[in-house]
């Protein structure tokens, strides 16, 4: 114990930076402990950013990029602000509006988190392969654990599996969400630990994308599952040298998850529920991008049947209507309320009750083929609608340049990783996780929570730091 310690001193001793770098490497374990210790681990990075920084913060002019993302939570803050004084003169009770205010000034810790990143990259004391390394372990011994908690009943430390295998998560359901979060890590670091052995290199490569795809079939969160798969398939556009590799392993874990899948009851059934969802979700947007072409589809069924009337009228039965569809469907309308600046950070369980009192609107768990059937709930489930619904058009705009200015870089990007080190296949993870996290149709939890929000700042600076889309200037 001695010697360890000894150890640990004479590397901080020589390196007076290291302590910073295993701060921000703890990022992807401080996401299985919970938001205090996200939270936590977050002011700890920043106040050791600022420590060494200094006077060096005071000097250094921040790039555009960082304005632009600076001006969204400039948007976030006075939406809730103007939320806040409408209800401080229109309405009687106006404490749940001032805990989101308060919580809309908090939510430039995230900002505080981002600026952090910039300067200590740029005075090269912050090195994002201690970030690689933790994540890959912690992702890889989370999926372990979710496996051996599906096969004995609980996990490594005792905690029981029911009907979702949660592992060191206890009662929240998103271990699949976090190893989709973090998989690729764990792929890229693998095939660069094996990168002289080839055989080696194949064979550990798939066992990993088996290991995670297994564990995140074993959680029951099924999104996570399809956008991991969907993710292997993306790597194979590009022209990389590896795609052999990634080809491979998919091909096996399909074979695998065909027969986890046809063996067991409760994965078909999660999967088929997930099939109607998706159905659910395609048809919301369908419906508001190109409502003549759903009108018309109505219209064709009605002429395809020359039956009696009762028959006609069985063909056009209500059709069922998901959580998620339901959900959606409900921030659009709340977002009707202000549609410039949008109703404030956390307002969508607030505002989602006002439809209530619009007459044709159901707001019950119940549907009704007669009324428009809408959905409470405590975010709208997808991050675009969340920041159309809360930040209006303003924000969304911002959203979409910050957006766009990414897919940019990231194409512009892609062509220069051609050589198999640290800094491209950490790059090459970030792009291909930040991407699959931002897919537009998929389900996603609050943008304004502290995981969420964190994971964004974490992955969206590595890929902009890395790939010099910001860098120095202003």
């Amino acid at each position: 114990m001695y010697k360890i310690k000894s150890f640990v001193e004479e590397k901080i001793k020589n390196d007076t930076h290291l302590l910073t770098n295993f701060v921000f490497a703890f990022f992807p374990i401080s996401f299985i402990l919970g938001s205090f210790a996200v939270n936590s681990n977050l002011l700890l990075f920043c106040g050791l950013g600022i420590y060494y920084l200094k006077s060096k913060i005071l000097r250094t002019k921040l790039d555009w990029f960082i304005k632009i993302i600076f001006l969204f939570f400039f948007v976030v803050f006075l939406s809730t602000s103007l939320s806040f004084f409408q209800s401080l003169y229109f309405q009687d009770d106006s404490s749940m509006s001032l805990t989101r205010f308060t919580k809309s000034m908090l939510f430039f810790r995230f900002f505080l988190l981002l600026i952090t990143i910039y300067y200590l990259h740029q005075a090269n004391i912050l090195k994002f392969k201690y970030f690689f390394i933790t994540t890959t372990f912690a992702t890889i011994f989370v999926s372990l654990d979710i496996i051996f908690q599906y096969i004995f009943g609980f996990n490594t430390i005792g905690l029981q599996g029911h009907w979702y295998n949660t592992g060191f998560f206890g009662d929240e359901v998103i271990a699949g969400g976090y190893l989709q979060r973090f998989s690729f890590f764990a792929i890229f670091f693998t095939i660069l630990t094996f990168n002289n052995k080839n055989y080696f290199k194949f064979i550990s490569t798939s066992i990993v994308v088996c290991i995670l795809g297994s564990a995140i079939l074993f959680s029951g969160n099924r999104m996570p599952l399809i956008i991991f798969i969907f993710g292997l398939f993306f790597i194979l556009l590009f022209d990389l040298k590896i795609r052999k590799i990634f080809l491979t392993s998919l091909v096996v874990f399909l074979v695998i998850l065909n027969f986890l899948i046809s063996s067991n009851d409760t994965n078909k059934m999660r999967l088929g529920n997930f099939y109607s969802d998706a159905k659910g979700i395609l048809y919301v947007f369908t419906e508001k991008v190109f409502p003549k072409l759903v009108q018309d589809n109505k219209n064709s069924i009605v002429k395809k049947d020359s039956s009696t009337e009762s028959e006609k009228s069985d063909s056009l039965k209500f059709r069922h209507q998901s959580f998620h569809e339901r959900i959606f469907l409900t921030a659009i309308d709340t977002w009707k309320f202000n549609k410039i600046l949008g109703n404030g950070i956390k307002a969508f369980r607030f505002d989602c009750l006002k439809l209530k009192e619009i007459p044709g609107i159901n707001m019950e768990e119940d549907l009704f083929p007669d009324k428009k059937n809408r959905l409470c709930s405590q975010h709208p489930h997808n991050y675009y609608l969340e920041v159309l619904t809360e930040t209006g058009i303003v924000g969304s705009i911002i959203v979409l340049i910050i957006a766009f200015s990414f897919i940019f870089f990231i194409f512009k990007s892609i062509k220069f990783i051609k050589k198999i080190n640290f800094e491209n296949f950490i790059l090459l993870s970030a792009m291909i996780s930040l991407t699959l996290e931002t897919l537009p149709l998929k389900s996603t939890g609050s943008l304004f929570t502290t995981n969420n929000a964190t994971y964004l700042i974490l992955i969206g600076s590595i890929i902009g730091f890395i790939s010099g889309l910001v860098g120095i200037g202003g």
